[in-house]
This record gives structure tokens, sequence and C-alpha cells, in this order.
């Protein structure tokens, strides 16, 4: 019974030890991962940002070439309407998410 009671403890506290390495470890691994993908989502952001403004100029100069001048007011009027609508959509979704 001694030798088992001695054996134990040692064999409990060397498990302990392996499994501590092991998850210290994982969460290593997983850390970095977590920063490459925060970081591919701040890039891929930054080019949608980039992408968005260029898609608003060029659609401004298409209302600009396409519809008289009398009309461009109200059409430009329109158009950033429902651009804003799709931001207040959006901004409310991530709230909702972030809550």
């Amino acid at each position: 019974m001694s030798d088992t009671e001695s054996s134990d403890p040692a064999g409990q506290h060397a498990e302990r030890a392996a499994a501590e390495d092991a998850t210290d470890e994982s969460e290593g691994g997983r850390s970095i991962a977590v920063f490459a993908q925060w970081a591919a989502f701040a890039i891929l952001v930054l080019v949608a940002l980039i992408a968005t403004l260029q898609f608003y100029f060029s659609a401004s100069a298409a209302i600009d070439t396409f519809v008289t001048s009398r009309y461009r007011p109200l059409f430009n009027a329109a158009f950033n309407l429902v651009v804003l609508l799709g931001c207040g959509i959006g901004l409310s979704v991530l709230v909702r998410r972030l809550v």
C-alpha cells in the first residue's frame, strides 16, 4: 500500500504538469491563429472600405453623366438615402451581435 500511495501522487503530478504544458501550447497556438485571423479580417475590411468608396464615387459620376442636370439632386439624394439605410441596417445587425 505504501508503494501505491507514493507512486500515485508523483504520477498525478507528472500527468498534471504534462496536461498544463499541452494546454499552454494549444492556447499559444490558438492565440497566434486568432491574431492572424483578426489581421486578415482587418485587411479585408480596409479593402472593402476602399472598394465601397470607389463604388460610391463611381456611382455619383455615373449619375452626373447619365442624368440630366434637372434631376441630379433627386438621384443623388435617393442614392445617398439607399447608402445611409444600408449602413444603418449593417450597424444595427453588428450591434445586436455584439450585445
